[in-house]
C-alpha cells in the first residue's frame, strides 16, 4: 500500500535534533541515532501511515525506544517470560498511533518485530553468557517459523519509502544498531 505522507530527510533531521537536545546526547550519539535506520522507522511509521499529530507520536515512540535501549532502561523493557505470548507484545509501548492507515501501521510494526527476532537469533550466545533472557534461547519461540510468517506479511503490503528506511526483510538491521 502506498504511504499517504512522505518522511523527509528534513523531518527526520528535526526529529533527531529535539530527541538529542532533550536526552542531551553528545554530537556522536546524535549522529549515530540519525545513522541508525531502526529508531529512523520507528519514527517514520505514524508518517507513512498518515497519522494524527505523526512528529508527536515519533517523538514519543523514539522517547520509549531510547529509554528501553539504555542500560537504565533494561531491566524494565527487556524481554521477559510474560512477553511470550504474541510477538508483538515487547513493542507495545511504542505501538499507540492516532488514526493513520491500519495495514502501514501494522507493516512497520511487523518490520521492527523482524528486526527484534533478529536479534534475539544474533545475541544467542551473549545472552547465554550474561545470563538474560531470550525466547528464541528459552526455546520459548521458533525464530525461523516467526520470521517467515512476518515477513510473508510484510511482503504483501508493499511500501517504497518504508522498504527505503528498512528493506523488506530487513537483513543486516538489528534493533541497536
Amino acid at each position: 500500500m502506498a504511504s499517504t505522507k512522505r518522511f523527509s530527510d528534513e523531518e527526520w533531521k528535526d526529529i533527531v535534533s529535539i530527541i538529542a537536545s532533550s536526552f542531551n546526547m553528545d554530537d556522536a550519539k546524535k549522529a549515530r541515532l540519525l545513522a541508525a535506520p531502526t529508531p529512523k522507522l520507528i519514527a517514520a511509521i505514524p508518517y507513512l501511515a498518515g497519522c494524527r499529530e505523526p512528529k508527536r507520536t515519533a517523538l514519543a515512540h523514539l522517547a520509549t525506544y531510547l529509554v528501553a535501549a539504555s542500560e537504565a532502561g533494561a531491566a524494565t523493557f527487556d524481554h521477559n517470560a510474560g512477553d511470550n505470548y504474541d510477538v508483538l507484545a515487547r513493542l507495545a509501548t511504542g505501538a499507540n498511533f492516532e488514526g493513520g492507515d491500519p495495514a502501514v501501521i501494522n507493516r512497520g510494526m511487523k518490520k521492527l518485530a523482524v528486526i527484534m527476532i533478529r536479534g534475539y537469533q544474533k545475541d544467542l550466545e551473549s545472552d547465554k553468557a550474561k545470563g538474560l533472557y531470550n525466547p528464541v534461547l528459552a526455546g520459548k519461540w521458533d525464530a525461523n517459523a516467526k520470521l517467515a510468517s512476518l515477513e510473508s506479511a510484510v511482503a504483501t503490503a508493499e511500501n517504497e519509502e518504508m522498504d527505503a528506511i528498512v528493506p523488506a526483510d530487513a537483513g543486516g538491521i538489528f534493533w541497536c544498531d
